[in-house]
């Protein structure tokens, strides 16, 4: 071999060396911060996740009304602040629930109820208020066909078996359409 070849082949092992070495270097920086950089990236993407996601102050129980628009139990958000439909308060900021047992529900009053549903005496999902209550407007017809109506003439501090049958379809939960559910009721107050 000349002395040129000898060269070139010592230059090669050289440049081979080096890879190999920084080659080692990324796997050992890796190998030692490659868990603490996916550990972060993770963290990340869940902070991002959350911050997007829009939350809920809701347990994720909904229903649909007969135009199978889907709202979440206890969410007013559909609702006009300036809609003077609520009674004869012309500010709806000042209602107070009244936990008076004994108080009558009537048509147009504002209560709080709370309820677990059930189809062949098992519990559905998105059928129980999880003892959080749930505001509902008695006359807005905003759950299911007899629900509110069923409310009327109960009072304050009773427990009732409610029977309500689903709509056939029901978008929401097409396993519960034309089922007849019972929803055992407890009315919390009634809002002033």
């Amino acid at each position: 071999m000349n002395k040129e070849n000898k060269k070139m082949a010592q230059e090669r092992r050289a440049q081979q060396r080096n890879k190999q070495e920084k080659k080692k270097k990324i796997l050992d920086f890796l190998g030692l911060w490659g868990p603490v950089v996916l550990i972060v990236a993770v963290v990340v993407v869940l902070i991002v996740a959350i911050a997007t996601s829009g939350g809920s102050d809701g347990d994720g129980s909904v229903y649909v009304d007969d135009d199978g628009n889907v709202y979440e139990v206890g969410d007013w958000s559909e609702v006009d602040d300036d809609d003077d439909d609520f009674g004869d308060d012309d500010d709806d900021d000042d209602l107070t629930l009244d936990m008076t047992d004994g108080r009558v529900v009537e048509d147009g009053d504002i209560v709080n109820i709370d309820y677990v549903g059930k189809v062949d005496g098992v519990a559905f999902e998105g059928g129980d208020t999880k003892g959080r209550g749930a505001d509902l407007w008695i006359g807005s017809n905003e759950y299911i066909d007899g629900f509110e109506e069923a409310i009327i003439g109960h009072a304050v501090g009773e427990t009732f078996d409610l029977v309500v049958t689903f709509p056939d379809p029901y978008k929401n939960n097409p396993d519960l359409s034309g089922k007849e559910a019972v929803f055992t009721t407890t009315i919390n107050g009634v809002y002033d």
